[in-house]
């Protein structure tokens, strides 16, 4: 039996395994930078809260304020309904590229979260804000986070449009471009998809595919679409979908109705949804009056009634037809009341029959604050009972040379405004 000499290495490297051993060192140190280049988080900034930092909620506000004084403003773009994003005390700012928290409290920015990529849109829900980014596949990376914090809470990508529109409910928030629609949960889960899909198990299973869509709302269990099929009269389809179907891409329509070409969706409740339809422009007469503006209700079980609504300014242009983008109402969800912004006032339905119950004039959509509506209008901020839309008395609020469209809302005490873009706060005093 040999023995190796004392003091003699058991095995010597050659200058074979040197090499081979640099190969695999580069070969990692490639697959490592490699990916790190090519993915997300290189073009990814982000700065959450520390402990101890988190943006506190908004306490609850006492009483409807006698003055309102301003205490910060920050550039922010506005939302696709045209309202400020507030959450949980957080108040979203947008920038093309960025979004940030900002303590509604006073002004002071808590997390920021930006791409080298294009911000698609942002909604908050849930106590997060979910942001969509243009990725490789359309506005389609979507990233959620702790409004609080700036903290990763999940994320999604998937087939995404060019230029969707984001619409939410207390338990979904809504994607629309003109091909398809679709709900996301709070784990960014698609609950279901209607539409075109890229890749359908069953090609039967989307009989809106091929149609263009055009607006769409959600509350509860209910999706509505309003679709554009090419019917040779022109007309539109409203269809009423469930939310969450057995299987997200098999969609499941609880009725549809065939609607006039000059419509489109202002308001949904749990089992009915609400259209506009434009009309020859001036105010319907009566419930039977099929010539004038006005309101039509839809219902799950397949009914319908009429109303007469004075003509929008917002969509006007629906006596020429319907425009090339998706349309999304300026929609508020208030403790009696759903509402709609139509362009010129601001329009109360009954939360289960929508039947139409009171218009203030306004500037923008408004919110509920210590059990009034308050709403936004040219020398100020109205205090209007919720109950029939009286207005109690104005505000005054200074808003320098800025004359355009004013959306707000409220958290606690303070009342934030969106003009333009920019975003403003209010502080409620007695």
């Amino acid at each position: 039996m040999s023995r190796a000499r004392p003091g003699a290495p058991a095995e010597r490297r050659t200058r074979t395994d040197l090499a081979v051993t640099a190969l695999i060192t580069v070969a990692v140190l490639l697959l490592v930078v490699g990916t790190w280049f090519f993915s997300d988080s290189r073009g990814t900034t982000h700065t959450d809260s520390g402990a101890g930092e988190a943006i506190a909620p908004a306490p609850a506000a006492q009483g409807t304020p006698d003055r309102l004084e301003e205490i910060w403003r920050t550039d922010s773009l506005p939302s696709d309904t045209g309202e400020p994003v507030l959450v949980d005390g957080t108040a979203v700012a947008r920038g093309s590229d960025t979004v940030r928290g900002i303590s509604v409290d006073d002004g002071a920015e808590g997390w920021s979260y930006g791409r080298d990529h294009e911000l698609c849109g942002v909604t908050g829900n849930w106590g997060r804000v979910v942001a969509v980014f243009r990725g490789p596949k359309g506005c389609s990376d979507v990233t959620s986070l702790t409004a609080s914090t700036g903290r990763y809470q999940d994320t999604r990508s998937s087939l995404g449009g060019q230029s969707p529109v984001f619409f939410r409910s207390l338990d979904h928030v809504g994607v629309l471009d003109d091909e398809r629609a679709e709900l996301w949960r709070s784990d960014l889960v698609r609950t279901v998809e209607v539409g075109h899909v890229e890749t359908p198990v069953d090609n039967e299973a989307q009989p809106l595919d091929g149609c263009r869509f055009t607006s769409a709302q959600t509350r509860k269990d209910l999706l509505a679409v309003l679709t554009d099929c090419d019917r040779e009269d022109g007309k539109g389809t409203v269809s009423l979908e469930v939310a969450d179907p057995e299987e997200a891409n098999t969609p499941e329509t609880t009725h549809e109705f065939t609607v006039p070409p000059d419509a489109e969706l202002v308001g949904v409740a749990q089992e009915a949804a609400v259209i506009y339809v434009h009309g020859d422009g001036t105010r319907a007469s009566d419930a039977d009056d099929y010539t004038g503006s006005r309101f039509q209700v839809l219902h799950t079980d397949g009914s319908f009634e009429q109303h007469p609504a004075d003509p929008s300014p917002t969509l006007a242009h629906l006596a020429d037809g319907r425009g090339d983008e998706p349309f999304v109402a300026a929609t508020g969800d208030l403790p009696h009341h759903m509402t709609w912004f139509d362009g010129e006032r601001l329009v109360g339905f009954g939360p289960t029959d929508l039947e139409p119950r009171f218009t203030v004039p306004a500037l923008g959509t408004g919110a509920a604050m210590d059990g009034s509506l308050l709403v936004p209008v040219a020398d100020g901020v109205a205090v209007v009972d919720w109950e029939d839309g009286s207005v109690q008395r104005t505000v005054p609020v200074d808003r320098g040379s800025y004359d355009g469209p004013v959306s707000l809302r409220v958290q606690g005490d303070v009342v934030v405004e969106q003009r333009g873009d920019e975003m403003v706060a209010l502080r409620a005093l007695s």
